[in-house]
């Protein structure tokens, strides 16, 4: 029943960019390089940009210049906006700024989290970047050890190892700094691009917002541009240095847009395609014939999974079902109600998650991965508290989307339960005294760096992405907590 062969083609309504691949194509061969220098407050920052033959910008590289005995150019990143990505632009900005290393006598720096064993990991060596520890002993190398270098034929000195120490340790004590402007680059990038696909998007169903219908299509594609909005909301409160500047209050949908039902899922399946499922074969085989056969018609018929975020939009009369929610009650929510539904079978309770169809592939990564921490966990104790895994049992693909089954268990997601200690009225008189928040979060902490203690580098995306679950009574929305004679934790950690 497992099988890493997880079929990534997507069904229609993602067909409806079919003919998107041409444009691209031609858009990418009149593709520009252009440079600009830092201006205002941004001082040492230089930035590449990828430009069309009409303008439109394609890809970045941001660079920041250090000098401690020799000229010195970092750089932050290199990023090709996803429509043209796998096209060699990034090859080609790559080596617009190796040109530029060469002109100003500069040696290049930048910092490969991509691990060796990888094949990307050769896009930089095949250009002549070397990894630092052939140009420096090991001894002396702040941190990480994951920088690679480039030198020049125009620089003069051929072996500057001394002084590319000397930039590590700069670097390293401006890294809030470049992760500030990196993250305000990002935010500002995002916005426009959300403005820009809702003016398509608006373009393309122009004849039914003027006439007042809408399809399931456009329902869909609205509804789909709304979530993934809502959750670069809740992801950029995180970013380092991010103080709302680029807010996204800049981005605006119209009444009609926002009347409209949502469609949360994709209706339509190829000819001949078939649901497939992955997961643990005695609990798949007891699954209903309807689910197997069916798997969207049968999960989003399923009831919600009542969350504490939703708490409070139910106590002043909001309505769940489906059909009657829209997307200004997407956006006054914060985010999708219709994304977890509870499964009862068998005298076991699971929830259903809908998750974005490019994650179908790590899922079954994540599983095979929780499964090989089990062994270890039988004997630990972190902060007081048990730990235990909740791996998907069941994967779902079917019409284009992906779903995850796992058992319920009886905690809430950790950000949930930090916002619900933060900013819900009964509870925040209790944290404030107790410091729940931090104890929540420094148990997690520890899980993590104990993770990474086990792990192989290549394996640590997995634990980036990894999800922490904490004892909560549901009901009442309260926490459950342990007491004993060293004061209050957790009683159980889960990871999924």
């Amino acid at each position: 029943v497992e099988s890493e062969a997880f079929d990534s083609r997507l069904p229609s309504p993602y067909e409806a960019f079919e003919g998107l691949h041409r444009l691209i194509n031609q858009t990418v061969h009149g593709a520009k390089i252009q440079r600009f220098k830092p201006i205002g407050d941004r001082k040492r920052f230089h930035t590449f940009e990828i430009h069309s033959e009409e303008g439109e910008t394609l890809g970045y590289l941001n660079m920041m210049y250090l000098k401690k005995g020799i000229p010195c150019y970092y750089l932050v990143y290199v990023e090709v906006t996803p429509p043209f990505r796998r096209m060699g632009l990034g090859h080609r900005i790559l080596k617009a700024f190796m040109t530029f290393l060469e002109e100003k006598k500069a040696v290049g720096l930048l910092d490969n989290i991509i691990p060796p064993e990888e094949a990307t990991y050769e896009i930089y060596t095949k250009l002549g970047w070397k990894p630092l520890r052939e140009i420096v002993a090991g001894e002396g190398l702040p941190g990480r050890n994951q920088y690679m270098v480039f030198i020049p034929e125009s620089v003069p000195n051929r072996n500057p190892g001394k002084e590319l120490i000397r930039i590590l340790f700069t670097l390293g004590k401006r890294r809030p700094v470049i992760d500030m402007h990196d993250n305000e680059d990002m935010v500002r990038r995002a916005i426009n691009e959300f403005r820009s696909v809702y003016g398509a998007l608006v373009k393309i169903f122009k004849t039914e917002i003027d006439v007042g219908i809408s399809t399931p299509l456009m329902r869909f594609m609205f509804t789909r541009l709304t979530t993934k909005l809502l959750g670069f909301r809740r992801r950029i409160t995180q970013l380092i240095g991010y103080t709302g500047g680029e807010s996204l209050e800049q981005i605006t949908f119209s009444e009609a847009i926002k009347e409209l039902p949502i469609q949360p899922y994709s209706i339509w399946r190829k000819e001949a395609e078939h649901a497939q499922v992955w997961g643990d074969a005695e609990v798949l085989q007891r699954l209903p014939k309807e689910l197997k056969e069916e798997p969207t018609l049968f999960i989003e018929s399923l009831p919600l999974y009542k969350r504490p975020y939703l708490s409070e939009w139910i106590t002043c009369g909001g309505d769940l079902r489906s059909p009657s929610l829209r997307i200004s009650d997407l956006l006054t929510l914060g985010f999708d109600p219709t994304r977890l539904r509870e499964f009862h079978h068998e005298g076991v309770t699971y929830i259903f998650e809908r998750v974005s169809p490019h994650l179908g592939p790590s899922l079954i990564r994540k599983r095979k991965f929780l499964n090989q921490l089990e062994p270890f966990l039988p004997s630990l104790r972190i902060g007081g508290a048990t730990v235990q895994i909740n791996p998907p049992v069941g994967i779902f693909q079917d019409r284009g989307n992906v779903y995850a089954l796992r058992k319920k268990v009886a905690g809430i997601h950790s950000q949930e339960a930090l916002d619900q200690l933060q900013g819900g009225a009964h509870l925040k008189a209790m944290n404030q005294t107790l410091g729940l928040d931090c104890m929540f979060s420094n148990t997690i902490h520890e899980v993590e760096r104990w993770l990474r203690s086990r792990l192989h580098l290549s394996q640590r995306e997995e634990v980036e992405d990894l999800a922490y679950f904490v004892p909560w009574d549901i009901e009442m929305n309260l926490p459950r907590l342990h007491v004993d004679d060293t004061g209050i934790g957790l009683e159980t950690l889960w990871i999924a």
